[in-house]
């Protein structure tokens, strides 16, 4: 009797040992964008999370200020996936302003844990606000670089509608901030509704846009450093085979441009310099000169050979980052001008900040400038 006694509570101490349940907190800081009469479902691989299926799953608690919150108890070493929607997949959490795309949180539940997510939009919201049509490709790794990052592709009106027609590429730094609100800024460049505007009016060349989303190495990355080296590298020897490869793109220098602002308008500037057998033309708009850690001004200075028989759309502001940038602006504007094979055009907007709202206004200009109607 004695050792049934025994055995039977050795027997209860490990059932309680192997299950034991840890505490699950999941906390969402939603975007403004989230529909005020919407409610926000984790859905995921856990049974109170409907096992995938989203309308078995239960809202999390409003908490107040746009925090959603509950907590759960889940057996220790239990696997964990699942992701933050509005009660749909196409209603998922976007993480666009990081970089990220709406990929499924994953680990080990081993103690009480807290996750706290911010997304940056909603994938339906995202979409809906961006006029024609547009392809993602989430995570795009480079061996070149330490971080992935989201590719967006937009394209023409007649890209459709004509399987024949191939289109010229502007590729573009920043590409979360460029057709939604998805940067902490809270504004866009408007890039998909100023060319399908201008495109449709018959004012400007059809071309694609590829739009490559920043990462936390956006400020080497888009420098004169080696960091910056091996991002132009992605760009030139694995992105653009990529695109050409998927879309119907012009892909001669001739047909293949750059733009970005601040220091994504300095990226590009090296991008027709370093590389001008893969880019004939370039916008740089408010550029970074001023933060440059490559010297480009004295490059320039040496040998403007790179740049000839291009296009360089060049501009700055007047106002907040900008009047610290316009000297730098200027400096480069009267060396390119020496070269009378470079096709410059340089503007000044003295009440513009450095903003993305400043940019999208004049962008029908670079726009006009590198894609003329022929």
């Amino acid at each position: 009797m004695k050792k049934f006694v025994t055995l039977t509570l050795l027997t209860v101490f490990a059932f309680s040992l192997f299950a034991q349940d840890a505490k699950l907190t999941i906390r969402v800081i939603a975007p403004a964008t989230t529909p005020a009469q919407d409610s926000i479902l984790p859905i995921g691989n856990q049974g109170i999370w409907g096992f995938w299926i989203y309308p078995k799953s239960k809202a999390l608690k409003p908490k107040g200020n746009n925090v959603w919150e509950d907590t759960y108890s889940l057996p220790v070493n239990s696997p964990i996936e699942f992701k933050i929607t509005r009660g749909s997949y196409y209603k998922e959490a976007l993480y666009n302003g990081n970089g990220h795309s709406a990929q499924p949180v994953k680990f080990t539940l081993t103690q009480d844990t807290t996750i706290t997510l911010s997304p940056s939009n909603w994938n339906d919201i995202y979409q809906r606000s961006i006029v024609g049509s547009v392809r993602y490709h989430h995570n795009y790794s480079s061996s070149y670089l330490r971080n992935t990052r989201n590719i967006v592709v937009w394209l023409p009106p007649s890209y459709e509608k004509d399987s024949n027609k191939r289109y010229p590429v502007l590729y573009a730094h920043d590409g979360q901030n460029l057709f939604d609100h998805t940067n902490l800024s809270g504004s866009e460049w408007r890039m998909d509704e100023v060319a399908d505007s201008l495109m449709r009016k018959g004012e400007i060349e059809e071309f694609i846009i590829v739009g490559m989303a920043n990462t936390k190495d956006r400020w080497i990355e888009y420098n004169g450093t080696p960091e910056g080296d091996n991002y132009l590298r992605f760009i030139c020897t694995e992105l653009k085979p990529f695109i050409d490869k998927t879309y119907r793109t012009k892909s001669d220098r001739e047909h293949t441009a750059i733009i970005g602002s601040s220091m994504g308008g300095l990226i590009s500037f090296y991008a027709l310099y370093k590389y001008p057998e893969i880019f004939s033309k370039a916008a740089c708009l408010s550029s970074g000169f001023y933060f440059d850690d490559g010297n480009i001004l004295e490059q320039i200075r040496n040998d403007l050979a790179p740049l000839q028989h291009s296009k360089i759309y060049l501009d700055c502001g007047g106002k907040d980052l900008d009047y610290d940038f316009l000297p730098s602006n200027r400096i480069v504007r009267d060396i390119l001008t020496k070269d009378k094979h470079i096709n410059l055009r340089y503007e000044e907007f003295p009440d513009d900040p450095h903003n993305e709202i400043a940019w999208s206004k004049r962008l029908h200009i670079p726009y006009k400038f590198l894609f003329p109607k022929k």
